[in-house]
């Protein structure tokens, strides 16, 4: 019975996104024993996780007092250990575990060069994929795997008290079609302007017979959603991450930009509806044809593969602010309502000819 070990710790959008892996090494091993090391504040996620065996808490601050939650790694002999994280914090939790294979990150593709001496076998990523394939492609790689099984929604495993909030979220969504909204990011450059989005869900709440949950993070998401409240927009609890994805399995459709919402709710078979602006849509929006991005130009005709080189920086933020509540809708609608069938949304389009925004 194989033993194996994922080093991925941080953050938590790139934890979410690597979550695929797991199904793929189910279907390879399907009696295997499953850890996961990670940052002690993202381990709930990853210990609710129906194939994860245990999550392997740490605190990465290197201070005298964390060493013994390092050393506690060497108890376990592994099989296998991939480690997805490709920095030099990773790389010493690769180097103290023991396995009989030690799968990281090539030279082009580590983040930080040290993390390759911790390392028996190392395979370079295509970075032109998207996000989740990147992380597949590693573990693929070593395997000898020229493809993989595509995976399964699921659901985390959630606690008494949580299935209760749940039903009790549930209730208040009085209209035949939930949507959840997820205005937040980590970066403000990411959101869409209020004005924006909350002409967008009017046009939407006029156009659909739709109940609205909006759900929010921190304490700054949390205001925005204040602000976009109405009779049929009710504001959330807090939610923790596990009860977070059983809701979002629930919603008829989850309406966010590029954030962790957006790649949780991507674990789910709900439909997606995404506005990107400095981020690439090619790269981080959700696989699948149920999940549609709408991506605002830069109107300064900066080019990128992957980020904005002014993502945490610009003074602007006009490929966000830029973008029309009625173009947006009017996407939006043509795709809901495709061959009047609202749980099975179009095809993948070409990118839509008005030079403001692509539709993808």
């Amino acid at each position: 019975m194989e033993q194996i070990l994922i080093v991925k710790t941080s953050a938590l959008g790139d934890i979410v996104q690597s979550l695929d892996i797991l199904s793929y090494l189910h279907s390879r091993f399907p009696n295997a024993f499953i850890d996961w090391a990670v940052e002690e504040n993202l381990s709930p996620l990853i210990s609710s996780h129906p194939l994860i065996r245990k999550a392997i808490p740490l605190k990465l601050k290197l201070k005298l007092s964390n060493w013994k939650q390092f050393l506690a790694l060497r108890k376990e002999n592994y099989d296998y250990l991939f480690d997805l994280q490709g920095n030099i914090k990773s790389g010493l939790i690769t180097l103290l575990a023991r396995s009989k294979v030690k799968v990281g990150l090539g030279p082009k593709s580590v983040r930080e060069w040290p993390n390759i001496l911790a390392t028996h076998i190392r395979f370079e990523v295509p970075q032109h994929l998207n996000i989740r394939l990147q992380y597949l492609s590693l573990i693929r790689q070593y395997f000898n795997d020229a493809s993989a099984p595509i995976p399964k929604p699921m659901r985390l495993n959630t606690t008494p008290v949580e299935k209760e909030s749940l039903d009790r979220h549930l209730s208040k969504l009085t209209a035949p079609l939930k949507i959840m909204v997820c205005p937040g990011s980590k970066w403000p450059t990411k959101q869409l302007p209020l004005e924006t989005l909350l002409s967008l869900l009017d046009l939407i709440e006029k156009n659909l017979p739709a109940s609205f949950l909006l759900v929010w993070g921190d304490a700054s998401e949390k205001a925005l959603c204040e602000k976009l409240q109405s009779n049929k927009r009710v504001l959330s609890e807090k939610l923790s991450l596990p009860l977070w994805q059983n809701l979002m399995s629930e919603m008829d459709l989850v309406i966010a930009v590029d954030s962790s919402a957006l790649h949780l709710a991507a674990t789910t078979q709900t439909p997606t509806f995404s506005v990107f602006g400095p981020t690439s849509p090619n790269i981080f929006k959700p696989i699948g044809n149920h999940h549609l991005a709408i991506f605002g130009k830069c109107p300064y005709g900066t080019i990128f593969e992957k980020r904005c080189p002014v993502l945490r920086s610009c003074p602007t933020a006009a490929c966000m602010r830029d973008l029309k509540a009625e173009k947006l809708f009017e996407e939006f609608i043509k795709w809901w309502q495709r061959d009047s069938v609202p749980l099975n949304p179009c095809q993948r389009a070409e990118p839509f000819a008005n030079p403001g925004f692509q539709r993808m």
